[in-house]
């Protein structure tokens, strides 16, 4: 029965009228499109090749074996077509599929593992060209932007873009250029950022609150470039050029004045900044031999009661307000200080979570339970804690991960610090300036930045008139009259306090809450003015924020942030240097006030 219908499909073919073939043969071809459909082409022939009848005329013949040679070579072998491919052979189908599939990913992936990063910036894929698939700006060393930053090398990289090292080629400067991605988030946080800073910049016009400084901005391409100054190492650097052993309590003493003024200075309320991400990185020297500091990267940062995101501050400088989900304010930054001083002399981390539940059980090893009132009203409360049944208080909640912990509060921040046993580790013992009182001081001042509920946290105001700064100001002025508990308010009229606190207001300065962001900055002339030392001549105008004075207490008094004769008197000096005023000292208890005699090991006059 199959025989008969293959010669039928043959006789049919065979009695069809033949169209005449093209000069030079290939087979046009015999029946027209509409009889090819009911007997397909590719099924015709492979029945007319397996039964080679003997009977087919030559011209028949001919046409047959033209046609044949179109078809591929592996359809006319029985054991590669499609059919016994899916059949019979279908395992080693899937094996061949899998092998070809696996063998062109191993090339994939050396290739890419090949290629250099310069040619990989190269390729051009977004914005004409000039963006990678990142979206940030492609960098190429030596390109001018507006003919005038000739961009030298790259600094760094972060989610919002970039930041590269330029040279200004008006002002004859190195600068940093942030450089923010080509996406619309991206743009419109940083026009936030420019915002603020700008509000900043017109509020400190003589650059002495140690905030960078915005010096421009402009479009390059379709990216927002921020213009900053440049800038030393920060203060991560400076602790790892200790190998982590922490600085001196004299120079912890001299960031901590400089940090508390510059958070006095974000409170005023022609501000009410919050800066959201203080932490060590994000404080930088402005010459590596001087102790003269500035904070950057507002890219974080917010306006009280404009507060967007809820997930703010590296996690080991977190306040407790912000894990437990509370509305925070200013004071969160007041917290973020506390961790980095200690850090900064201890050469380790306060509070070292893992992530936040281990972050909140390091904070309690050290204060003990948060009080009630704030567990009661937090929105994430059992995270990390749960109230006992029939009982009014909290306890911690145990461990998924098994870790152990010290019982709250055991952990003493009186041990951290080595108050009695010679500094952390015992390794400022004897040193001058470490004595006990020096550590009690510190200490108290600590605990009090680091107090859980935010409206009993010291403010700057009050954190300045400390007496941990007491014996820098003293000692510096060499006066007997020197009472000012910090040279940052040394000009404030108390009894302008005193009508302030008539008025029932907190004279610490709280303020509201906060939200938007900013970012780094920068603009001076030269590296000078950004020394503390510079500002000699610096005071402010009589009128000056008079209006907030009345209206608002202290912590919108005027105020001289950093002493001038505090920073000229006080530093390590050699035997025979001298400073503008003529002879000094030799090297007191203070030599390491120097950060590069840190990272140096070599004596230089800090100022």
């Amino acid at each position: 029965m199959a025989w008969h219908k293959n010669e039928h499909v043959m006789l049919m073919d065979k009695n069809k009228p033949k169209m005449p073939v093209a000069p030079g043969g290939g087979g046009g071809g015999d029946m027209s499109l509409t009889q090819r459909r009911h007997v397909p082409l590719y099924g015709r022939l492979v029945a007319e090749d397996t039964l080679g009848l003997p009977h087919m005329t030559n011209s028949s013949s001919t046409d047959i074996q033209a046609m044949q040679a179109r078809i591929p070579p592996t359809f006319r072998d029985s054991s590669l077509a499609p059919l016994r491919k899916l059949s019979v052979d279908l395992i080693k189908t899937y094996k061949h599929i899998n092998e070809v599939y696996y063998a062109k990913k191993k090339r994939r992936a050396a290739q890419i593992q090949g290629e250099d990063t310069s040619h990989k910036k190269e390729r051009k894929i977004y914005n004409d060209g000039y963006d990678d698939d990142n979206h940030d700006y492609i960098v190429k060393n030596g390109e001018k932007f507006l003919e005038r930053y000739e961009i030298d090398s790259l600094i760094g990289k972060g989610s919002f873009g970039q930041v590269v090292k330029a040279f200004d080629h008006v002002e004859q400067c190195h600068v940093a250029i942030k450089i923010i991605k080509n996406k619309k988030p991206f743009l419109n946080q940083a026009q936030i950022e420019v915002k603020l800073l700008e509000m900043m910049n017109r509020a400190d016009v003589e650059n002495k609150y140690y905030i960078v400084k915005l010096k421009r901005h402009f479009m390059w391409r379709n990216h927002l470039c921020l213009v900053f100054e440049l800038l030393s190492y920060n203060l991560y650097d400076l602790l790892r050029n200790t190998n982590f052993r922490g600085v001196s309590l004299n120079l912890t003493r001299k960031f901590a004045q400089q940090l508390c003024t510059a958070l006095l200075f974000l409170s005023t309320p022609e501000l009410n900044i919050i800066h959201c991400d203080l932490k060590p990185e994000n404080i930088l020297l402005c010459n590596p031999k001087r102790s003269a500091i500035k904070i950057v990267d507002f890219g974080s940062s917010c306006q009280l009661g404009q507060r967007i995101y809820q997930y703010i501050q590296s996690r080991f400088y977190r306040s407790p307000e912000v894990l437990l989900g509370i509305p925070y304010d200013l004071a969160i930054d007041m917290w973020s200080l506390g961790c980095i001083l200690v850090e900064m002399h201890t050469g380790e981390p306060l509070f070292s979570g893992a992530n936040e539940i281990d972050q909140m059980n390091k904070i309690v090893e050290v204060l003990g339970m948060p009080p009630k009132h704030l567990l009661d009203q937090a929105n994430k409360t059992r995270k990390f804690f749960e109230k006992l049944p029939g009982e009014r208080r909290y306890i911690l909640k145990k461990s998924k991960d098994g870790k152990k912990y010290k019982i709250p509060g055991t952990r003493r921040l009186h041990d951290i610090l080595g108050v009695e046993t010679g500094g952390p580790g015992g390794r400022r013992a004897g040193e001058v300036g470490h004595s006990m009182s020096d550590y009690l001081k510190f200490k108290d001042l600590i605990l009090r930045m680091l107090e859980y509920d935010p409206k009993s946290r010291i403010t700057p105001y009050y954190a300045l008139q400390h007496n941990f700064f007491k014996r820098t100001s003293d000692e510096s002025t060499n006066t007997a009259n020197s009472t000012s508990s910090s040279p940052a308010v040394a000009s404030i009229d108390m009894s302008l306090a005193n009508s302030g606190s008539q008025h029932g207001l907190n004279l610490g300065g709280r303020l509201k809450e906060i939200s938007e962001k900013n970012y780094l900055s920068s603009a001076y002339p030269s590296s000078m003015e950004c020394d503390p030392s510079a500002s000699a001549s610096r005071r402010f105008h009589p009128q000056r924020f008079q209006s907030s004075v009345l209206n608002h207490g202290p912590a919108s008094l005027q105020y001289v942030p950093y002493p001038t004769n505090r920073m000229e008197s006080t530093p390590p000096k050699h035997p025979h240097s001298q400073s503008q005023n003529g002879p000094q000292n030799s090297k007191s208890d203070d030599q390491e006030d120097s950060p590069m005699v840190c990272v140096q090991q070599s004596p230089v006059v800090i100022h």
